[in-house]
C-alpha cells in the first residue's frame, strides 16, 4: 500500500466518524507506527491529549471552545500542540486565579503530572490561599498592583512568612551585599540564587518583597 493510499484510508475512516483510533487504523493499513504518525501529521491530523493520545480526529472537524478544547463522546482535542501548553493558555486566558480541581474538570482529565511538569519548566505561576495552589496567570504574575489584589490575604502572608528563615533572608541579603548593585525583581531573586547556590523559596520571598512594597523599577546602589 503505497503513502496516498494510506493517507486516502485514514482519511476516510475518521471522516466516517469524526474520530478514529490507532488500533482502528492500524487494522485497515501495513505500515509501522512511525509511517502511521507521519501520515496523520501529513493529513493534518490531531492527537486526542485525552485517552493517552489513543484517538485522531481531523484538524477540520472539532468546534473548538474558547479555551481551545473540542469534546468527543468525552475524547479532549486541542488546538494547541499538546496538553501542557493547552493548560497554560487556559492559565493565561483567565482573569483571576485558578485551581487544579477547575482546570481538571476543564481538561476532563487529572493534570498532577502536567502541572508539577510547567512548574520545574517555570512556565506557570502559582500561589498558596489557605490550603490550596492557586495558579494565577502571566498578566498577573508580572504586575505587582493586579498580584496584590489577588494575593492580599492573610492566608497568604501568613503562609509565605511563616515558610522563610531568618537564615534564608540574611543569605539573600549577603548576596545583595556582595553584588553592591540590585535591582530588586524576581530576575534578580533566581540570578543571585543560581550565583551563590542559596537554596531558598523565591516565590515566597517574593511575596514578602510585595508585601512590604520593597520591590522598585530602578537599580539602587548599596553603599
Amino acid at each position: 500500500m503505497d503513502r496516498d493510499d494510506r493517507q486516502n484510508i485514514i482519511k476516510e475512516l475518521i471522516m466516517n466518524e469524526r474520530v478514529g483510533s490507532f488500533e482502528q487504523i492500524f487494522q485497515r493499513v501495513e505500515c509501522s507506527s512511525v509511517t502511521l504518525r507521519r501520515d496523520i501529521k501529513a493529513i493534518e491530523g490531531i492527537t486526542s491529549f485525552t485517552h493517552c493520545g489513543k484517538f485522531i480526529t481531523l484538524s477540520s472537524i472539532p468546534c473548538f471552545n474558547e479555551n481551545g478544547i473540542w469534546f468527543y463522546k468525552k475524547i479532549g482535542f486541542t488546538k494547541f500542540k499538546n496538553s501542557l501548553d493547552l493548560i497554560v493558555n487556559v492559565i493565561n486566558r483567565n482573569e483571576n486565579s485558578i485551581t487544579k480541581e477547575t482546570l481538571d474538570t476543564i481538561l476532563g482529565i487529572d493534570v498532577y503530572k502536567q502541572i508539577h511538569t510547567l512548574l520545574s519548566r517555570d512556565q506557570i505561576n502559582r500561589v498558596k490561599i489557605g490550603k490550596k495552589y492557586h495558579y494565577i496567570p502571566a498578566s498577573i504574575a508580572n504586575n505587582k498592583k493586579k498580584r496584590l489584589r489577588i494575593l492580599n490575604t492573610n492566608n497568604i502572608e501568613e503562609f509565605y512568612e511563616s515558610k522563610v528563615s531568618s537564615y534564608d533572608l540574611v543569605a539573600l541579603l549577603k548576596a545583595v551585599l556582595l553584588e553592591k548593585k540590585i535591582k530588586i525583581d524576581v530576575k534578580n531573586l533566581k540570578r543571585f540564587t543560581q550565583k551563590y547556590s542559596l537554596k531558598i523559596p523565591l516565590k515566597k520571598v517574593e511575596q514578602l518583597l510585595l508585601k512590604y512594597n520593597l520591590t522598585e523599577k530602578k537599580s539602587h546602589k548599596i553603599g
